[in-house]
């Protein structure tokens, strides 16, 4: 039995420990995000032997010390028992980022930051505004902030030093003010959505990127302006590529068919013109998902069957309320059978739909183009196939294809007691006019 004690006391003077600095520098980041709950009296033992989920930590390389690599904070599910964030403290939980609680004399091997909903309702009166740069160990390679929408201020880690870092993503915050302007050499996903970011997207943050080994980029659903900045197309090994949702403007840069490996690209929601150029575009061979609706102004011409020749996965297209014009060419449905969505909606596309898209029915968006018809053979097929046309009249009951005459008679009687009653009065007029004869014959 004492033997067993004194094996059991061996093995646990073996494990590796954490320095008493990182334990405690790991105790004030639990209590800025929740200092109602006694993580002290909880977790009294070291953390990383037996400390809450989301404390992630490595021993060095036959050594008898442990180091913090992660920190995942936030409530995210009972499957990742994360730390629970106080939504009351939020204004506190911020400091975590400027008042030096992670820096790197408190955290010299931390590798990833993983907040959830921990900046979610402003309190302390000031919510959980940034006003100080960001202060953050150079050892991080994983940035990860997300759904934290009452965290405001601006993303300033312009001068912080990063060299490792692998993913950066920010995603719906309350933060605004310019994008970074700095370069992330190891950068593989760059995601800065859901907020207000402002601005123009700079160059310097696009094109060192992962020197261009980034392979998700990500800026949606702010308010940024500008053009799209033609060094996106240097990122040869991106395959996500979504600026959705903001203020762009001008032309979609001809730079961005350099991107052979891009499977989604989505520029919808913004004021881009200078219609789509199919030539571009047709060069990205791995596309599966391409969307540019709800650029009003792009305009020019619904793009020709070619552009999608190469695009042999393609899943989806959305080309709705684009400002498109002239009509669907013949064989776009040919190119495009095998796709699961098709929008051409809200567009001024005229004529008639080609008849070899009936077989998309169901699949494609035409309603809201009021220059368009399909003909009796597209509604036949689409019935074969168990499918519907909403919104789109037939070519046969269109303005265009009624035949009109001259006709000597006035307006045609519309119906058969019309017909009648015009009878009757010609038959009283001609009684009339016997009886006038009658009397002048009498006088």
């Amino acid at each position: 039995m004492i033997l067993a004690v004194v094996v059991l006391a061996a093995a646990a003077e073996a494990e590796p420990r954490l320095p008493a600095a990182e334990q405690e520098a790991v105790y004030a980041v639990l209590e800025a995000i929740n200092p109602g709950f006694p993580w002290r009296a909880s977790f009294p033992d070291d953390l990383c032997l037996a400390g809450p989920h989301g404390i992630t930590c490595d021993a060095d390389d036959g050594g008898d010390t442990s180091h913090v690599v992660a920190l995942s904070l936030g409530y995210v599910s009972d499957f990742s028992a994360n730390p629970r964030c106080d939504s009351s403290s939020s204004a506190a939980a911020a400091n975590l980022l400027t008042s030096g609680l992670l820096a790197a004399a408190s955290f010299p091997r931390l590798r990833t930051l993983f907040v959830y909903g921990c900046f979610v309702v402003a309190g302390d009166g000031g919510g959980g505004e940034v006003t100080r740069p960001w202060i953050l160990p150079p050892t991080l390679q994983d940035l990860v902030l997300v759904n934290n929408p009452a965290l405001t201020g601006r993303l300033d880690i312009t001068g912080v030093d990063l060299p490792l870092l692998r993913r950066l993503v920010i995603s719906t915050s309350g933060l605004s003010g310019d994008l970074p302007a700095t370069a992330f050499p190891r950068l593989e996903q760059l995601v800065l959505s859901g907020s207000k970011f402002t601005g123009r997207i700079s160059n310097t943050l696009v094109a060192g990127a992962g020197a261009g080994g980034v392979k998700i980029l990500d800026l949606s659903s702010n308010r940024l302006a500008g053009g799209i900045p033609p060094v996106i197309g240097g990122l040869k090994s991106l395959i996500k590529l979504d600026l959705s949702g903001n203020n762009l403007a001008g032309a979609i840069p001809s730079e961005l068919g350099r991107l052979t490996s891009l499977e989604l690209l989505d520029l919808s929601h913004n004021r881009l013109t200078g219609g789509v150029p199919a030539a571009a575009l047709g060069g990205m061979t791995a596309m599966r998902e391409i969307y540019l609706s709800g650029n009003r102004r792009l305009g020019g011409r619904v793009p020709a069957a070619e552009m999608f020749a190469g695009m042999k996965g393609i899943a989806a297209v959305g080309l709705s309320d684009a400002g498109l014009t002239g009509s669907i060419p013949a064989n776009l449905g040919e190119s495009l059978r095998n796709v699961s969505y098709l929008g051409l909606d809200g567009n001024l596309i005229d004529g008639e739909v080609p008849p070899a898209m009936a077989k998309m029915t169901g699949r494609v968006r035409l309603h809201g183009n009021r220059g368009i018809c399909v003909s009796p053979e597209f509604l036949a097929a689409a019935v074969a196939s168990g499918s519907q046309v909403a919104g789109v009249p037939s070519c046969n009951a269109t303005e265009s294809n009624v035949t009109r005459r001259n006709v000597v008679l006035p307006v045609a009687l519309a119906s058969s007691a019309a017909t009648a009653t015009a009878a009757a009065l010609m038959v009283g007029i001609s009684y009339c006019v016997v009886v006038i004869v009658f009397l002048l014959v009498l006088c």
